[in-house]
């Protein structure tokens, strides 16, 4: 079913001023919410764990934008892409940028996993700048300054295709969506001649752009690397482009060729997300932090030393550890490349990687709600964290003990449907290097030690 057949839709994406408003009015947006953020002084840990949630830019960025941009990838596609603000920043300075070529090693996807493995490990759980409004207000300016200097310096939006790590990311979860970004008749595109899509002529028009993420819209196999922009549509003279529903996870069904540096990268966020389904638990947390907690006092460390020493260990060694059984185990029974063994691996945790942010997501916005209140009468928070620091304020629970038992089988649906799917998808594929059952039974092992690594702590702690 093409969605762009709904006149309203239709008239939306098709016009010449969409998406550049919504992205314009996010820019001051974010500007507002880092001016919001850089106003605040840091403060001490206890405090600020309450200051996070009164502080409404830092409420707005980790609790509601955050959650929801993942969320909108799993079932829209890369839809945040559309409207993103640094998205526009970098198309217009590009325009009137040097229009350097992107060098290779940009093209090879190793700085989007090398920056996103600094950002987690270093800006998040060393110098906690999901904490600290200020440090959250430097990291998104950080953010903003890298599009600027690559849109001055480099051709079509450098940024958005090969450093930014949060596209990256909603494009692994794109693939789950059941929509797709796709040409109606291939037919047309093979007759046309202009081929207006991606002449070079448009890469730096501003309202009517050719595919700059060097896309041609009759070859796109799968949803990673689409913005959703809808310039090509504008562009066309045929309109052939559509809008359309599909079956969920259909992408997993195609031939997925992940690179390298896609690899690593799904090798951090696997255990990213274990993280971020542990914290949510003090019990689990308090597992998931003992091997760390054991070295960091053997070695003496503690402050920002000891939680960088801590995300090493999580993010790098923990992944290691899930990823280094299960393919070697199926390089030796299915005498296939380690490589491939751990790219096949890391496609099937995928959608429960997927299930355990789309939970995380679903904590964060509705643990959130009670702060929300408090936000007309002090925006900015600090003397509202002081009085429920103090007990002075008492936070209304209520909705959020009303609905936790939905979350509690939400969360155990997803994972439990996550691990079925890729056990399904793993046994029935086609791919001709992975026909040994074997190499099969030891991927579907590690798949479930993965998957269990979730279903387990939810069950302990929900119910």
């Amino acid at each position: 079913m093409n969605i762009l057949k709904n006149k309203l839709i239709q008239s939306l994406f098709s016009s010449t001023t969409y998406p550049m408003i919504a992205q314009v009015l996010l820019f001051f947006a974010f500007a507002v919410l880092i001016y919001g953020g850089i106003v605040i002084p840091d403060v001490d840990e206890k405090l600020v764990k309450i200051l996070r949630n009164t502080n409404f830019a830092s409420l707005f960025v980790w609790s509601l934008w955050w959650p929801l941009i993942i969320l909108s990838a799993v079932f829209f596609g890369r839809v945040w892409c559309q409207v993103c603000p640094m998205e526009l920043l970098n198309s217009l300075l590009s325009k009137i940028g040097l229009k350097k070529k992107v060098p290779l090693y940009f093209k090879s996807g190793w700085i989007i996993s090398i920056f996103y493995t600094l950002i987690l490990i270093v800006i998040i759980h060393t110098l906690w700048a999901h904490r600290y409004p200020r440090r959250m207000a430097l990291y998104l300016l950080l953010l903003f300054g890298v599009t600027i200097v690559l849109g001055l310096i480099y051709e079509k939006r450098a940024f958005c295709n090969y450093v930014c790590p949060v596209g990256h990311l909603l494009g692994l979860y794109a693939l789950c969506s059941p929509v797709e970004w796709r040409a109606k008749d291939l037919k047309v595109c093979k007759n046309c001649h202009t081929k207006d899509c991606i002449a070079p002529k448009n890469y730096y028009t501003l309202k009517k752009r050719s595919c700059t993420s060097n896309l041609y819209p009759a070859t796109i196999k799968d949803n990673r690397r689409c913005l959703l922009c809808t310039h090509c549509l504008k562009v066309c003279p045929y309109g052939n482009l559509r809008l359309s529903l599909r079956r969920p996870m259909a992408d997993f069904f195609s031939k997925i060729r992940l690179s390298n540096a896609e690899l690593f990268f799904i090798f951090i966020v696997s255990a990213f997300v274990i993280h971020e389904i542990y914290v949510e638990w003090a019990a689990a947390k308090s597992v998931l932090f003992y091997v760390p907690a054991q070295i960091n006092g053997f070695l003496g460390l503690s402050g920002e030393p000891s939680y960088f020493l801590r995300g090493i260990l999580l993010f790098i060694v923990l992944p290691a550890l899930l990823f280094f059984v299960p393919s070697v185990l199926a390089k030796a029974l299915g005498r296939i490349p380690l490589v491939d063994a751990a790219k096949k691996y890391s496609i099937l945790i995928l959608p429960v990687m997927a299930a355990g942010h789309i939970m995380k997501s679903l904590f964060k916005i509705t643990s959130r709600i009670p702060y929300y209140e408090f936000l007309g009468d002090e925006p900015l928070g600090w003397n509202t964290a002081q009085l429920i620091s103090s007990g002075q304020i008492q936070l209304n629970k209520g909705f959020i003990n009303f609905i936790s038992p939905f979350l509690s089988f939400i969360a155990v649906f997803l994972f439990v449907g996550s691990l079925i799917f890729s056990s399904v998808l793993l046994w029935r594929g086609n791919d001709s290097k992975f026909q040994s059952k074997g190499a099969k039974l030891a991927l579907h092992i590690g798949l479930i030690v993965y998957a269990l690594i979730y279903i387990v702590m939810v069950l302990l702690w929900r119910f």
